[in-house]
């Protein structure tokens, strides 16, 4: 059911329309020209297809999604089907600040390994199928516990809820088993959210109670990350703004959504937690963490803000973390989670994650 609280103007409905009658034509026209005169460059049909499906879908604002398209389902709703329909067994803990740790499969035994998986989404949406499919595989060939972390959506939840409650998640898995037996993953907002909490972790913020750590955390993965609200800085929203299904008048639509009452960007980007990019000089040394991996898409509109942190966490963090970044070639945004979809595992930023996983 679309959210009827949502008034759209006759303009907007019919923009709407028209972006939903244009689908299938666009993914036809797609396949058929990957299938019969590739480009030189082609992803494949499969990863074509998607990313036009994704373009078309990604053009409609907001207010249009949400108040026209059936309104998906709560994270731990869309958690509960997979498990349903691959038995896998399920749990809930329901943490302060209404924060939920979802288990799938087995909880951790004697003190065992961790993978705390934080979904994308831009904060506005909730996880997806193809997220969950992901965290699972991530979690089999990092041989340990899945936990997912349902975190309130924007703009109901504005920052620093999403840090909170992820805080939360974390300090109540650091009951369970060791820092060092803990990996935390995500993509896009996920991965933005994986970094803010390590932000905190490493300078604890005033706000938001402290979570000191015995020994370092065993890893933390984040693909395609949102990393600034300087979009000026960032010129790959626009040389591959035709590539990429993301858009820059989209990333600011959902920023808007997630930046606490009243805040401004340039406010947004003098905040670590917020523009990771952005911190001092200096921000990411001595990290809580033995090893991080960045991936990121070449024809991703974060490139140069992921091309540029990552050589940030090299420099800064590489005496004391093992820092590796992956470039994923003839991708786009989030292609892990799109590989997910795909049942693939041959893509670049895919393969080094599940590689990485396993190590």
């Amino acid at each position: 059911m679309a959210e009827g609280s949502i008034q759209l103007t006759f303009s907007e409905k019919l923009n709407f329309f028209k972006l939903v009658g244009s689908l299938p034509f666009a993914m036809a026209y797609t396949a058929l020209r990957h299938l019969i005169l590739p480009p030189k460059e082609s992803p494949g049909v499969g990863r074509a297809v998607a990313t036009a499906f994704m373009t078309i879908v990604a053009s409609m604002t907001l207010r249009q999604s949400k108040g026209m398209m059936p309104a998906m389902p709560p994270t731990g709703k869309v958690i509960e089907k997979h498990c349903s329909k691959y038995k896998l067994k399920h749990e809930v803990d329901n943490l302060p600040q209404n924060a939920k740790v979802h288990w799938i499969g087995s909880r951790p035994a004697n003190g065992g390994k961790v993978l705390l998986y934080l979904h994308g989404g831009g904060y506005n949406f909730s996880a997806d199928p193809n997220h969950v499919v992901w965290a699972v595989k991530c979690a089999s060939r990092a041989n340990a516990s899945l936990s997912m972390l349902e975190y309130t959506l924007a703009p109901e939840g504005r920052f620093p809820t999403q840090l909170i409650q992820a805080t939360e998640a974390l300090k109540h898995i650091l009951a369970i088993t060791s820092p060092s037996k803990v990996l935390i993953a995500g993509d896009s907002a996920g991965g933005h959210l994986a970094l803010s909490l390590l932000s905190h972790l490493t300078h604890p913020s005033k706000d938001i109670e402290a979570l000191p750590l015995s020994e370092n955390l065993g890893g933390i993965c984040v693909n395609s990350p949102v990393l600034s609200f300087n979009y000026d800085n960032c010129k790959s929203y626009q040389y591959n703004g035709d590539k990429d299904y993301l858009s820059l008048r989209m990333m600011k639509e959902f920023h808007e959504n997630f930046k606490a009452p009243g805040m401004s960007d340039e406010e947004a980007i003098k905040d670590p937690r917020i523009s990771p990019l952005d911190a001092p000089v200096g921000w990411w040394a001595d990290l809580p963490v033995n090893r991080i991996l960045l991936t990121m898409a070449a024809w991703e509109v974060f490139l140069d803000d992921c091309t540029r942190f990552g050589e940030r966490l090299q420099g800064e963090a590489a005496s004391k973390t093992k820092a590796d970044v992956v470039l994923g070639m003839r991708e786009v945004h989030s292609p892990c989670v799109m590989d997910a979809f795909l049942d693939r595992e041959d893509g670049d930023s895919t393969a080094a994650v599940l590689a990485w996983m396993s190590s």
